[in-house]
Order: structure tokens, then C-alpha cells, then sequence
């Protein structure tokens, strides 16, 4: 009975230190780039929104920002082509770490700028 307590207040002391250093937002900045012409484009996406980018659906369940003001960001995206029931990505992007959370597609290059 003990022990349960212990591992009740640990949990609880986890939550609550995870959403006291994290907010969610309900937009999500993204900047995609086109390999192949060379541009890129600043589109923001809200959470119910759907945006069709040439061919690719893009939509997001999560934009985390860190309450510290480090402008550190995380989203839950998904990338998915226009006639295919398959998604191309599914996963968290990070706005300061690029080289772990990156969206490997022949054409584009999709990062996440920052959530509002």
C-alpha cells in the first residue's frame, strides 16, 4: 500500500511538471521547401485544418510549445500524398532539432517553425 502511494505521487509529480513546462497551441507554423525549384513557403495550419500543398496533405494533432521561452517547439505531424491512403510521415517535429525529427521526401523539406 506503500508502495502504491509512492508510485501515485511520482506519476502525478511527472504529469505535473510535464504540462508546467509545456503548453499547447492551435496553430502550427511550417516552412516547406522545394528541393527540385528551389523555394520555399511559410504556411500556417490550424488543428482542424487540412493543408493541401501541391500534393501532399499536412495536418497536425499537437504544436507544443516550451513555457521557458526558449523558442523550442514540438508537432505531431502527418504528411500523406493526395490519392494514397498511406502516409509518406507520421511523428513529432522539432523546431530546434532537425536532425532528429526530419521528414525524408524526394521533393520537399518540411519544417516546423514555431506553434501560436
Amino acid at each position: 500500500k506503500v508502495m502504491l502511494r509512492i508510485i501515485f505521487i511520482n506519476i502525478m509529480f511527472l504529469l505535473f511538471t510535464h504540462i508546467a513546462i509545456a503548453e499547447t497551441q492551435s496553430k502550427a507554423v511550417i516552412k516547406i521547401i522545394d528541393k527540385v525549384a528551389g523555394k520555399s513557403y511559410v504556411r500556417e495550419v490550424s488543428k482542424e485544418q487540412v493543408l493541401n500543398f501541391r500534393n501532399i496533405l499536412i495536418s497536425y494533432t499537437h504544436c507544443i510549445t516550451e513555457k521557458d521561452g526558449n523558442n523550442n517547439f514540438a508537432s505531431f505531424i502527418y504528411l500523406k500524398h493526395v490519392n494514397q491512403d498511406q502516409y509518406i510521415f507520421k511523428g513529432w517535429l522539432l523546431s530546434n532539432n532537425i536532425s532528429v525529427s526530419q521528414v525524408s521526401h524526394p521533393v520537399y523539406n518540411i519544417k516546423l517553425l514555431k506553434c501560436l
